[in-house]
């Protein structure tokens, strides 16, 4: 029987994360509540196809309207469509005459929440996780997936074929290492607002797990005390130094509160004795000519350039990578047009040589991430690769939390992305009559008090 596709259902999750100690507090987002709006793909033989998309508590209304908004384009549509033309049908929605004009972020976003539902639906078809349907697609799906339209003057679709021939023999012996040992992860751990006994805590104790690098969040308030920032950065590297051993890697993350490229390069030469792997996002994330720049000043320290995490097209990837602008490419499972952009972003990164490093600071992003890098290592390996691991907000929410094992994200066996929600949790946490979900005025109170918190906050409250 035809799997068409009978309803879209959109839910509002808000999780009080400023409650957890201020897990996921950083230098720009001083407090926020971790939420999500759901998307649900149901079908006339009862199979159902998930995704989401990260938010960070209000705005989650705006995004949730945005999915519903592409109902039309897909309800009465069949499975089948989609399996046949994956490419054609993404470009469906993602370039719809009208609705393109919103063009990006919330838009694109929904697109992306859209698409990879049916990828959601395919993977439960044919009762396999979705890392497994990913790295089982011929090179020619793979090509005819993406949408080359703006990308052709980095990458073809001949030169990417070209690419994934060559490199098809060696995927069977990638997957199964991936399959024995894993994804190799690591803990943002250092949070703005989270206290430094509680992160010298989890960082000793992942550590022992086997996890082998750590990321703190830096910069915040360094625009109006430089050096009191300075100082609590340091204190929050030291934490987590001592906390684990000299193989240990340190990264950070700037959440895009440095300023322009030249005052990004001179705070973060003030923590160059760390010897920091990156410097996440620290500054505009379409700042692609800063990257650039920030990248070359930043390479006699021996610091690495990250970025991507809010990147919202694989336009600004393109810049990026080709300019030279990023040492680390950090896609995101639901900030781009879904799957088939992400192989496009994945494929420009490797033509570069530019190992791709997910960003998973969100709840559920780690059940989008985790097969993207699967995908990505099988067919081009794991060299300088790590997967951005969150601890918290797995176990009580998903009916298949994630699984890291001696540092290493282990493959998942549930269907699909494995995104199906505990019932409980989702009455708990539904915007807005839960009776524990997330209000925004206790946010809001919280930023205000927050230390570097920029002045405009007083008008939050």
């Amino acid at each position: 029987m035809p799997h068409t596709i009978t309803s879209l259902e959109v839910l509002d999750i808000r999780y009080p994360t400023v409650r957890l100690g201020m897990a996921g507090s950083d230098p720009r987002h001083l407090a926020p509540n971790y939420s999500c709006a759901v998307a649900i793909l149901r079908t006339s033989t009862g199979l159902e196809g998930r995704s989401l998309v990260f938010t960070c508590g209000d705005g989650t209304q705006v995004q949730k309207a945005a999915i519903e908004a592409l109902s039309r384009l897909v309800v009465g549509r069949s499975l089948d469509e989609f399996i046949a033309e994956p490419g054609l049908f993404a470009q469906s929605l993602a370039e719809h005459h009208q609705l393109r004009w919103l063009a990006l972020g919330a838009y694109r976003m929904a697109v992306g929440s859209v698409v990879n539902a049916l990828w959601d639906l395919w993977a439960k078809r044919d009762r396999v996780p979705m890392w497994k349907l990913l790295t089982s697609l011929s090179p020619q799906t793979i090509v005819k997936a993406i949408d080359f339209h703006h990308l052709r003057d980095a990458l073809t679709e001949d030169e990417l074929l070209t690419m994934l021939e060559a490199r098809d023999s060696g995927r069977g012996e990638n997957l199964a290492r991936l399959e024995q040992q894993g994804v190799r992860v690591y803990s943002t751990a250092g949070w703005s607002g989270r206290p430094l006994a509680e992160v010298h805590e989890l960082c000793g104790n992942l550590y022992r797990q086997g996890t082998r690098a750590f990321k703190a969040k830096v910069g915040r308030g360094q625009q109006y005390d430089r050096a009191r920032a300075l100082e609590e950065d340091r204190r929050m590297l030291n934490t987590m130094r001592d906390a684990t051993g000299s193989d240990a890697l340190l990264l950070t993350d700037a959440n895009q509160n440095l300023g322009d490229w030249k005052n990004a390069a001179s705070y973060m030469s003030e923590l160059a004795d760390y010897h920091p792997l990156f410097i996440e996002e620290a500054i505009a994330y379409n700042d692609v000519t800063g990257y650039i720049r920030l990248r070359e000043a930043l390479a006699p320290l021996g610091i690495g350039v990250a970025g991507g995490e809010q990147a919202p097209d694989a336009v600004t990837f393109k810049q990026m990578l080709a300019g030279g602008g990023l040492t680390h490419c950090q896609i995101d499972g639901a900030r781009v047009g879904g799957v088939n952009e992400l192989f496009a972003i994945i494929a420009i990164a490797a033509k570069y040589k530019v190992p791709v490093c997910p960003h998973s600071g969100g709840i559920g992003l780690g059940q989008l991430v985790g097969p993207m890098s699967v995908f990505d290592q099988t067919w081009f390996g794991s060299e300088g690769r790590w997967l951005e691991y969150l601890e918290f907000l797995q176990q009580g929410v998903f009916l298949h939390p994630l699984q890291v094992r001696n540092g290493h994200y282990v493959l998942p066996d549930a269907p699909g992305w494995g995104l199906e929600m505990h019932d409980d949790f989702i009455a708990r946490y539904r915007y807005p009559d839960g009776p524990d979900c997330a209000q925004s005025d206790e946010a809001d109170r919280l930023a205000a008090v927050q230390p570097g918190a920029p002045p405009y906050v007083r008008f939050w409250v």
